[in-house]
């Protein structure tokens, strides 16, 4: 989940990882102030959350689109095609949502790794109505092209 959560803010696969050890290391932090209102999973994803929107107000240089080397694949004939097809659609999934405006952003990454509408409120200080509101007006931005 929190892999998924860093990707949909960043693209460069190396900055994805130093991103990623930065939001493991700010909730191994601030474990010990887990007060059990919310589910731990939702504890997680507000942290990271806030620590990727801190990485993308910070980060004002472009990064290159991170290429899949067909000679690093395990597959084969099918298999290769099928599987590029679907990383192909994963990235156009991402840098369609990498475009949407931050608060949106939030809304439909939390959405894609399953959390509820009450859980998204609850971890972006909205309304489980404004939630639905703003995951209804971000599909067809998704689903365009």
């Amino acid at each position: 989940m929190l892999e998924r959560l860093v990707a949909s803010y960043e693209r460069n696969p190396q900055i994805q990882q130093e991103l990623l050890q930065e939001v493991v290391l700010a909730i191994w932090q601030s474990y010990q102030q887990f007060a059990g209102n919310a589910s731990i999973k939702t504890y997680f994803a507000r942290i990271a959350q806030n620590r990727c929107i801190s990485h993308v107000q910070k980060a004002v240089r472009q990064v290159e689109e991170a290429q899949v080397d067909p000679n690093e694949c395990q597959f084969t004939g099918t298999q290769l095609d099928d599987e590029l097809v679907r990383q192909q659609q994963y990235q156009q999934l991402l840098n369609k949502i990498r475009g949407l405006p931050l608060q949106q952003k939030q809304v439909i990454s939390l959405f894609l790794e399953g959390f509820n509408y009450q859980q998204i409120a609850d971890i972006c200080g909205l309304t489980s109505i404004n939630v639905g509101v703003i995951i209804n007006r971000c599909k067809p931005k998704l689903m365009n092209e």
